[in-house]
């Protein structure tokens, strides 16, 4: 039988914060007691104690009426008046079956290592083999070495250094095998960065990637090599205090291999939401649809370890490029270190389009009609702009109630027209509020003034009625540096950028729990706490809604609590933008 009691007051006698799932019967097999239960219901009640039966809250409230709760068998734990949270859920994650990304073989973490690690590098392997490596953002954006820099370094290797996973740079021998030359045609969803006489300057994004990528020897994996890998990247999150994560793009031949992964350890990981990610571009629809068609499946199959969720896809660009898709130009030149690359687009460049409308809405239309969940991932305006037209469209030709379409990113502020459409059709922002702060460099290579202040707006869609999840993109630097920037809107160079579009502390805790579980139709199992739902639980070392707002960021992250199991526990761990940055 459900329970549908709920407190009026924090605090009251048997304060029992009810989700209206089943309630666990019983003795209590934990006890959290002495602490400050930040629970994210509905009023954002405060308690001070939560049981535990078979992995789920079987009340929450004082500890004077919950410790009858408990008999010998029950483990009490005094959390000596820490803050205990719901369980942070990463709305926006990517993992992927190899250790590096393009099979990458070391890192250059700040470019005035390039030359010190490439002639290491170099030094390892035969003149002719392939030097195959990743730098780390943000500084690979303003300072990424073109061909000629990365020459003097390493003149007898082919060379590829990634800036993500969205764009690289090349060498003059990795240019020549990849057969790349001034009369090379320019991809429809990349670009090839050229000089002032045509010739590429070994930059390549999206879609120009295709170039080195079926050039770049690949690295035998096994699927036990390839599990390991996704299992240590999800082994990532706990210790930052996620308990569930939304993966946004995975293809469908990685599926299985995922799926072992959960089988083989899937008490050790978060839970697991997937999206399947399509790629129908310019001229691959029927791939796309013959691919959809091919599941079987639908967006909800699965358990409440690992299930499918949206069908995703990439309208433009990238902000780590900058090539994202705008209304208007871009403001400046797009440039890498102040010369060379793009500058014959200056006042005209206004993005790529990895998706038109019209390859969208095909493939959209047909996963709507199977029942699949949309997720669209749109940095600029006008791929906002676009891509809410596609969808309401395909609302209008097929009705469908509790959809839970949704857009990703939404970085650049579109026009207030379609804010306000947004809120009519009831789409979700899954939103990266760390933008602000990590990818604050390439923005500023693209747009200033409103549009800079603006971007990455969360104020507004809250303003608006409009549902937000917040996730990291999976840079990773955790929730708490997420919330941090929600509630700051601090950038990389210690700006304050936009702060009319900064969001209270409670705000963005429920983005970071709440607005995930909602995205991904879980919000009556997970993102409170409250009775009948999954003890899914987290243990900062200070209260995040007392402490100052800009030592958000520092918080420290004591245990990670999964289905009443403690996945991690630690004391004076390194806050997370301390660490070294990811690649």
């Amino acid at each position: 039988m459900r329970k549908t009691v709920r407190a009026l007051l924090a605090f009251a006698p048997v304060a029992i914060f009810s989700a209206g799932a089943s309630t666990p019967e019983g003795m209590a097999d934990t006890l959290y007691h002495n602490a400050r239960v930040v629970t994210v219901n509905d009023n954002f009640d405060i308690a001070e104690a939560v049981a535990i039966k078979d992995g789920r809250i079987m009340a929450v409230g004082r500890y004077e009426q919950l410790r009858k709760l408990a008999d010998d068998d029950t483990r009490q734990i005094d959390l000596e008046g820490k803050p205990l949270l719901p369980g942070f859920y990463d709305g926006h994650i990517h993992v992927g079956t190899g250790p590096r990304p393009f099979g990458a073989t070391f890192n250059v973490p700040t470019p005035a290592r390039l030359t010190e690690i490439l002639s290491q590098e170099a030094a390892k392997v035969p003149a002719g083999d392939w030097l195959v490596g990743l730098m780390n953002r943000p500084h690979c954006h303003m300072q990424m070495p073109n061909r000629r820099e990365l020459d003097a370094i390493v003149p007898d290797h082919p060379v590829m250094l990634a800036c993500g996973v969205l764009k690289l740079t090349l060498n003059s021998r990795a240019i020549e095998l990849a057969g790349l030359n001034k009369d090379t045609p320019q991809p429809k969803d990349g670009l090839i960065v050229r000089d002032e006489q045509g010739e590429p300057q070994g930059v390549l994004t999206m879609g120009a990637r295709r170039y080195a990528t079926r050039v770049i020897p690949s690295p035998a994996l096994s699927d036990d090599s390839a599990r390991e890998n996704l299992r240590a990247q999800l082994a990532r999150f706990p210790p930052m205090g996620v308990t569930s994560v939304n993966i946004a793009g995975v293809r469908p031949n990685e599926l299985r291999l995922i799926q072992d992964v959960y089988q083989r350890w899937g008490d050790e990981l978060p839970r697991a939401t997937l999206q399947i990610f399509l790629f129908p571009g310019y001229d691959d629809v029927d791939n796309s649809l013959a691919e959809l068609e091919g599941l079987g499946f639908r967006t909800g199959i699965g358990d409440d370890r690992l299930k499918l969720g949206a069908i995703k896809m990439s309208m433009d660009g990238a902000i780590a490029v900058p090539d994202f898709r705008t209304l208007k130009p871009y403001d400046g030149k797009v440039r890498f270190k102040e010369r060379g690359p793009w500058e014959n687009r200056e006042g005209d460049f206004d993005g790529v389009t990895v998706i038109p409308g019209d390859s969208l809405y095909r493939v959209a239309s047909r996963a709507h009609e199977l029942g699949w969940q949309l997720g669209i991932h749109t940095i600029g305006d006008a791929a906002v702009v676009e891509a809410v037209e596609v969808l309401e469209r395909v609302l209008r030709e097929q009705p469908r109630e509790d959809h839970r379409h949704h857009l990703h990113h939404l970085t650049i502020r579109p026009p207030e027209e379609t804010l306000a459409k947004i809120a009519e059709l009831e789409l979700i922002v899954d939103t990266q509020p760390n933008y602000t702060y990590y990818n604050n460099a390439f923005m500023l290579a693209a747009v200033s003034g409103n549009r800079l202040e603006r971007q990455n707006p969360q104020r507004s869609l809250l303003d608006r009625g409009i549902r937000i999840a917040y996730g990291s993109d999976g840079l990773p630097h955790g929730p708490l540096l997420g919330i941090w920037a929600a509630v700051n809107r601090l950038g990389h160079d210690g700006k304050v950028y936009g702060a009319e579009e900064a969001i209270s502390v409670e705000e963005a805790i429920r983005a970071y729990t709440r607005g995930p579980a909602y995205l991904t139709f879980d919000e009556q199992e997970r993102g409170s706490i409250e009775v009948g739902k999954v003890a899914d639980l987290v243990v900062l070392a200070e209260d995040p809604l007392s402490i100052d707002p800009r030592r958000l960021r520092d918080l420290a992250v004591e245990k990670t609590i999964i289905a009443g199991r403690e996945l991690f526990q630690g004391s004076h761990i390194e806050p997370y933008h301390q660490r070294p940055p990811a690649p």
